[in-house]
């Protein structure tokens, strides 16, 4: 009741943090990893309009391992039969809740007993429009998450590729990043999907838990760090 009274009112959720600090430390560079804050200003890759960089530099350095990501990404933008709303949507919404669903890809694929799942096995979450809503973290509701096997997605060879891709980009951080998972997020309503790479280091990798059920209450609730 109380979490419909303000998604009405159009308020974010009580339990949320008002500066959004993990999920500004994790809005970084796509090449040097600096995070966006005070003096650092991120933009969008003019092609994909997806990877973001600090400066025209780190955008030209970062061109060798991106083009074949930025291709993909234009051709997935430019099919008749996608929604560039819908993708635009679905994209700022994984922004918003990127750190519940990277900790969640985590614990859901059991890394913590064997870092090398991530190579085999993606989370994918499923995602209905929530109408009427007045904020981008409750765009959507959450109605379940699975793990799903790489092997049965038709892409999942270019999958491959491009989570070696992350991992080897979260590499050059510096940071003692050991890994790089898939959350793979998707809209039931148009089938608008939105793949998220996570890098993850050791002490990221805890125990299960009640991750699924954690995950869907702060989807669900609006809930972002």
């Amino acid at each position: 009741m109380v979490f419909r009274l303000l998604q009405k009112a159009g308020h974010r959720h009580p339990a949320s943090d008002p500066q959004e600090s993990i999920r500004r430390e994790l809005t970084q560079c796509q090449h040097c990893w600096k995070s966006k804050g005070p003096g650092v200003t991120l933009s969008k890759c003019a092609g994909c309009k997806i990877d973001l960089y600090c400066s025209k530099e780190c955008q030209k350095k970062a061109w060798p391992t991106h083009k074949t990501k930025c291709r993909l990404n234009q051709r997935i933008g430019n099919t008749p039969s996608i929604n560039p709303n819908s993708v635009r949507l679905l994209r700022a919404f994984t922004s918003k809740h990127r750190p519940s669903i990277a900790e969640a890809g985590v614990r859901a694929l059991n890394l913590h007993a064997d870092p090398k799942r991530a190579k085999d096995f993606v989370l994918v979450v499923f995602l209905r429009l929530r109408e009427g809503s007045r904020r981008t973290e409750t765009a959507y509701y959450a109605t379940g998450a699975d793990v799903t096997a790489i092997d049965s997605f038709p892409q999942k060879d270019e999958m491959r590729q491009q989570l070696q891709h992350a991992y080897n980009q979260h590499r050059r951080s510096g940071r003692d990043i050991i890994g790089a998972l898939f959350v793979v997020l998707m809209a039931l309503d148009d089938m608008t999907t939105n793949v998220a790479p996570v890098g993850f280091s050791r002490e990221v990798c805890i125990p299960p838990g009640n991750w699924k059920e954690e995950l869907l209450k702060r989807i669900n609730d609006g809930i972002v760090l």
